[in-house]
């Protein structure tokens, strides 16, 4: 599935993701364009998480706020 996307990215973007948490948030795009079901999404997701990637944390932004 990992690869995949990867294979995907690579023909959307024209380039090599630099890493998982580049995947991560191109598969969030892919959601949000209705391209792939929300089980898509959820599996993929989990699997990128395994491999390493993770969520930005925004909460420093709004600090000082």
């Amino acid at each position: 599935m990992l690869n995949e996307l990867r294979n995907k990215f690579i023909t959307n973007r024209k380039y090599e993701p630099l890493d998982v948490n580049e995947l991560l948030d191109y598969v969030r795009q892919t959601y949000v364009k209705n391209e792939i079901t929300i089980v898509e999404y959820r599996n993929i997701v989990r699997e990128l998480e395994i491999s390493g990637a993770k969520k930005p944390d925004y909460t420093d932004e709004y600090v000082e706020m």
